[in-house]
C-alpha cells in the first residue's frame, strides 16, 4: 500500500527509464476566508516546490503552471488547460503525469482561496478526471486529511519494501500534510511550512541515508515524515501527521533524484549531533541534521552562508558553489563568543544585578545613585542585553530643592570586541523610562515625563570564582519634555554588577 503511494511520488520527482511527459499546477495562496489570518509562507512554499519540480523533477515550462494568490476558478482553468497537452503526449505513446500541489488555508468545506472555495470532493474529481495516466495531488493545509480520509494515520518512522522498477504506474494518489482534524503549521525559523520545507530538503540530498548519491522514495518519505513530526511535536498545536490515499497499479522507478544531475553540489562531512543551516540563492533555506557519514546536497550554484549549531556552540562560514562541481564544506569559523567561551569566557546567558551612578544633564543634578538588574543572551554572533534601572536623588538647583526619581530600561545589541576570559562587548542601545520631580518644600510633584534614550553601550565582564563581575555602562541622548518644551540632554550611566551564567 505504501509502496504504491511512494511509486506515484517517484513519477513526480525523478525521470523514469522511458520517455514521460510531466505536467503540474502549483498553487499557493496566503489568504483564506475573511475570518482567517493571512499566512506567512504559503505562496513562498509554492514557489519553492515549483522550482524544485523544474530543477529536479524534469518538468518543463510548457507543462507547468504556477499560481500565487489566485482563486478556485483559476485552479480549475489551469488544470483543464493542460488536458490538450496531456492528450497529445499520450497519442505519441508517451507516459503522462499530472501533479496538483496546493499550499494555503483549508477547512471542512475544502481549499480556501480568498473568497473562493474548492471543495475536497471537487479537487479529487478534477484530478481523477484528467487524462494523465498517473495523477498526484499534494495538499499542504489545515484539515487536508479530509482529502485522504485516513483518520489518525501517520507516517511510519522507517519504511522497508521491495523496490522493483519495471512497469509504469497508473492511477491517482492524494497526499495530505495532515490527518483529519489537524492543523498544518508554518515555521518562521524555517521560512515555510514544516511539510513542504522538509520534502524539498529531502530530495536535495538530505534524505540520502545510504550515501549512494541517489535519494529513493523510502529515504525521502522517511526523512520528510520524521522531520515534520519531530518539528511539530513541541509546538502549541501539537504533532502534525501526513496522510495519503491512493488508487495505483504498476511499479515505478523509486529513485527520486540522482544528485549527480544537480547544477551544483555541496559535500557535508560527518557531524552527528549538530544542525547545519544553509542560506543561499533564490531565498533557499535548509536546516539539516548533521550526517553520520558524508552527505551530498544538490543545490543551485551560487553563494551560501553556512551555520553550524551544536551543544558546543555556533560557527559560521561562506561557500560558493560552482556549476558542475562538488564543493566540500570549508572549515567554519566559531563566533567570537564561542572563541571567548573556549578561553574561559561567559556562558551564553547571564543574569546580573548591581549598582552605580547615572547622569541626566539637568542643572545641579550631578550623578545619582542607581540600582540595576539585567539579562544578556547570545543570539548567534551578537548578544542582546536588557537592563532595568531605578534612580533616585535629592537635587539642589540654586533655590530649588527637589526629589528626582526615574524608572526605566533599555535594550542593547552587543558585539564581542575581543575573545578571552575578560570579555569586552560594545554596541548600540535604545530605551524608555519615566522621570518625576517632587518639590521638597511643597511636597507636590511638579514634573513628570517619559524619557526616550538612545546611544551606545559597553559591557565588560571577568570571571571571579564561579561567577563573573563586570561593568555595564551606557551613554547617549535623552529626549523628554521639560517646562512644556521638548528637550535633548546628554545622559550616562555605569554600574558594577555581579553576573550568574545560565
Amino acid at each position: 500500500m505504501k509502496t504504491a503511494t511512494l511509486a506515484a511520488l517517484a513519477l513526480l520527482l525523478a525521470p523514469l527509464a522511458g520517455r514521460a511527459e510531466r505536467f503540474a499546477v502549483v498553487v499557493g495562496n496566503d489568504r483564506g476566508d475573511a475570518a482567517r489570518p493571512k499566512l506567512w509562507f504559503a505562496e513562498k512554499d509554492a514557489e519553492r516546490i515549483h522550482r524544485a519540480l523544474r530543477e529536479i523533477g524534469d518538468f518543463d515550462a510548457d507543462g507547468t503552471v504556477l499560481l500565487r494568490g489566485k482563486g478556485a476558478g483559476s485552479v480549475r482553468a489551469a488544470v483543464r488547460s493542460l488536458e490538450p497537452k496531456i492528450q497529445a503526449a499520450r497519442e505519441k505513446g508517451e507516459r503522462t503525469l499530472l501533479v496538483v500541489y496546493y499550499s494555503g488555508h483549508a477547512g471542512a468545506g475544502g481549499l480556501e482561496m480568498g473568497g473562493e472555495k474548492l471543495p475536497f470532493d471537487e479537487l479529487r474529481a478534477l484530478v481523477a478526471e484528467s487524462g494523465a495516466e498517473a495523477k498526484v495531488a499534494i495538499v499542504d493545509a489545515c484539515e487536508a486529511g479530509l482529502l485522504t480520509q485516513v483518520k489518525g494515520a501517520s507516517a511510519a518512522p522507517a519504511l522497508a519494501f521491495a523496490l522493483p522498477a519495471d512497469d509504469a504506474v497508473k492511477g491517482t494518489a492524494f497526499i495530505a500534510s495532515t490527518a483529519v482534524g489537524e492543523q498544518a503549521q508554518e515555521s518562521a525559523a524555517l521560512g515555510g511550512s514544516f511539510f513542504s520545507h522538509h520534502l524539498e530538503v529531502a530530495i536535495r540530498g538530505a534524505g540520502d541515508a545510504d550515501g549512494d548519491g541517489r535519494v529513493t522514495l523510502a529515504e525521502a518519505f522517511a526523512y520528510t515524515s520524521a522531520r515534520t513530526r519531530s518539528g511539530t511535536a513541541a509546538t502549541a498545536v501539537g504533532t502534525q501527521n501526513p496522510t495519503y490515499e491512493f488508487k495505483m497499479s504498476g511499479r515505478g522507478d523509486v529513485v527520486l533524484t540522482d544528485l549527480r544531475r544537480a547544477e551544483a553540489r555541496l559535500l557535508l562531512p560527518p557531524d552527528p549531533g549538530s544542525t547545519i543551516v544553509l542560506r543561499g540563492p533564490f531565498a533557499l533555506f535548509a536546516e539539516i541534521p548533521g550526517p553520520a557519514a558524508e552527505q551530498v546536497l544538490a543545490l543551485p550554484a551560487g553563494a551560501y552562508r553556512v551555520e553550524r549549531r551544536s551543544r558546543d556552540g555556533r560557527a559560521t562560514g561562506d561557500v560558493r558553489l560552482v556549476a558542475g562541481r562538488t564543493t566540500a564544506l570549508p572549515l567554519l569559523e566559531p563566533t567570537r563568543y564561542e572563541l571567548a567561551r573556549s578561553k574561559g569566557g561567559p556562558k551564553p546567558g547571564l543574569l546580573y544585578a548591581g549598582g552605580g551612578v547615572a547622569t541626566t544633564g539637568l542643572p545641579g543634578f550631578g550623578a545619582a545613585p542607581a540600582a540595576r538588574l539585567g539579562v544578556r543572551k547570545e543570539l548567534g554572533p551578537v548578544g542582546v542585553r536588557i537592563r532595568l534601572d531605578q534612580v533616585q536623588k535629592r537635587v539642589t538647583d540654586d533655590w530649588l530643592v527637589y526629589d528626582y526619581a526615574y524608572t526605566g530600561g533599555a535594550v542593547a545589541a552587543l558585539y564581542p570586541l575581543n575573545a578571552g576570559r575578560v570579555l569586552l562587548e560594545g554596541g548600540v542601545e535604545a530605551g524608555w523610562g519615566w522621570a518625576s520631580q517632587r518639590i521638597v518644600e511643597t511636597g507636590r510633584r511638579s514634573f513628570g515625563a517619559g524619557v526616550l534614550h538612545g546611544g551606545v553601550a559597553l559591557l565588560v565582564t571577568a570571571p571571579v570564582g564561579r561567577m563573573r563581575l563586570g561593568l555595564d555602562a551606557s551613554a547617549g541622548a535623552q529626549v523628554f519634555t521639560l517646562n512644556e518644551e521638548r528637550t535633548v540632554r546628554f545622559g550616562s550611566s555605569a554600574a558594577l554588577v555581579a553576573l550568574w551564567g545560565f
